[in-house]
């Protein structure tokens, strides 16, 4: 099958063909007095025009001028006139190509060029392999390649001979990458990661693809599923230095490739290959479920504080539409009490209109509505703690969280809470850290001096919650 092509001579064009743009003529093909002085030591017109475009083509754009090769009429015209000559003895300095050769051999045994052969193509393969770490673009290589070689003063070869050049850079390139990532790896690791390739068992989906679908939704059923396709990435024991030892664009390039091919293709690629790009894969998806598991965590909060919000919310409309019909009651029984006093009378049992029973019952109801728990956020989301539990323990066991002398207490607190869930004890202990704990939170956390474990979780997850965001964890 023919290899697809990087470069064509039309994509190269503008650094194979001068411009004629009247600034770029001036800039690449005004002579200086040494110029003139050595063109004086050519004989006859023609050969001093010839010799003058030679030299000036191998300074710009950098190559040979080749035979039966004519100028653009715009330059010609220009060098021509500087020289006081016509531009019609062109045609007749092309009849003899000896005369081109030999003009071109002393030129560049003058000015120090050189042709583009093998010891060439070694030196500028081995300048172009970093860069073709960090330049994707063929066209944009190329460009590169062609202004070393200019600044080297080596002449432009062909475009298929760039072409090559850029192949054999980028394919040199690549397999530095493969070997520094996957070059030494164990076979157990080589056996895992090939695993990654297969089936999970009797599901039709490949582990790698497993993997690639993580669930989105906020949820806590969800939040166990990324954790489990977590765990599984860190069993394969990859070391995520090793995406430290190449540059960052041939990391993301590996693993945005992870990404996209499939399974089925990556089993086909040669081994060096597959292995650098499973591992790519295998630390960026262990990035990438970790923030997915911290955004999930830190959304389900938020979702669950909403819904406390609009329980108390809604609970508030409910109790303010029972509080009034409570105080329509008792508005009115106060009326009768003072439209009695206003008439004299001293017996209670002479007062009319005033349901006594209905006025007891509407006073308990009233100082139930106004309990202050009864509609208070933190109540409701302590409340919701039996739907977070099920992810509480792993969550907090997934990770090692770290940071300053300002949140030890608030990371002790979470240390303690995962030990609980590790080894199934049920008490917290004596000496948990409570300085950490807001204000708002301490009526529920100790309401008579015994930390409430329901109240304290959830309390160290807001905490950790607002600690994250806030970079200080």
């Amino acid at each position: 099958m023919a290899r697809r092509r990087l470069l064509t001579r039309e994509a190269l064009a503008r650094h194979y063909e001068p411009s004629v743009d009247d600034r770029e003529i001036t800039r690449h093909f005004t002579l200086s007095q040494d110029d003139f002085n050595l063109i004086a030591t050519r004989r006859g017109e023609t050969s001093r025009l010839g010799f003058t475009m030679v030299m000036l083509y191998m300074r710009w754009p950098g190559r040979v001028l080749e035979s039966g090769e004519t100028p653009p009429a715009p330059i010609l015209s220009f060098v021509a006139r500087q020289l006081d000559l016509s531009p019609g003895l062109w045609s007749h300095y092309g009849r003899r190509d000896e005369t081109r050769r030999s003009h071109l051999a002393h030129l560049m045994k003058r000015y120090g060029y050189r042709t583009f052969d093998r010891s060439a193509f070694h030196d500028m393969t081995g300048f172009a392999m970093p860069i073709a770490h960090h330049v994707t673009q063929p066209s944009r290589m190329a460009a590169i390649l062609i202004d070393e070689m200019r600044r080297r003063s080596i002449l432009l070869p062909s475009v298929t001979v760039i072409e090559a050049l850029v192949r054999r850079a980028r394919q040199q390139a690549d397999h530095l990458v493969h070997d520094v990532l996957a070059g030494d790896l164990p076979s157990e690791t080589r056996c895992r990661l090939d695993k990654m390739l297969e089936r999970r068992g009797d599901r039709s989906a490949s582990s790698l693809s497993w993997l690639r679908n993580p669930p989105l939704s906020p949820a806590a059923r969800n939040i166990l599923r990324l954790l489990e396709r977590l765990e599984y990435v860190r069993s394969l024991n990859l070391d995520s230095a090793r995406a430290t030892t190449i540059p960052r664009v041939a990391f993301d390039r590996l693993s945005e490739e992870a990404a996209r091919i499939t399974p089925q293709h990556l089993a086909e690629l040669r081994s060096s290959r597959r292995y650098a790009i499973l591992v790519a894969a295998g630390v960026r998806l262990e990035e990438v479920l970790t923030d997915a598991t911290l955004t999930m965590m830190d959304k389900l909060l938020g979702s669950m504080m909403r819904r406390a919000e609009h329980r108390i919310r809604d609970k508030a409309i409910v109790t303010m539409r029972s509080l009034q019909a409570q105080l329509r009651l008792l508005t009115t029984s106060c009326r009768h009490l003072i439209e009695a006093r206003d008439q004299g009378v001293d017996s209670l049992s002479a007062i009319t209109g005033i349901d006594w029973p209905r006025l007891q019952d509407a006073i308990g109801r009233a100082e139930t509505l106004t309990a202050p728990e009864t509609i208070d956020r933190t109540a409701e989301l302590i409340n919701r703690h039996r739907s977070l539990r099920p992810a509480i323990g792993p969550f907090l066991n997934a990770f090692q969280f770290q940071g300053g002398r300002t949140v030890q207490g608030l990371l002790k607190a979470v240390q303690i809470i995962g030990d609980l869930y590790r080894t199934g004890k049920r008490r917290l202990p004596d000496s948990c850290p409570i300085r950490f704990i807001p204000p708002s939170w301490h009526s529920f956390v100790r309401p008579e001096g015994t930390v409430i474990r329901q109240a304290y979780e959830l309390c160290v997850l807001t905490q950790l919650r607002e600690r994250l965001r806030s970079g200080d964890i």
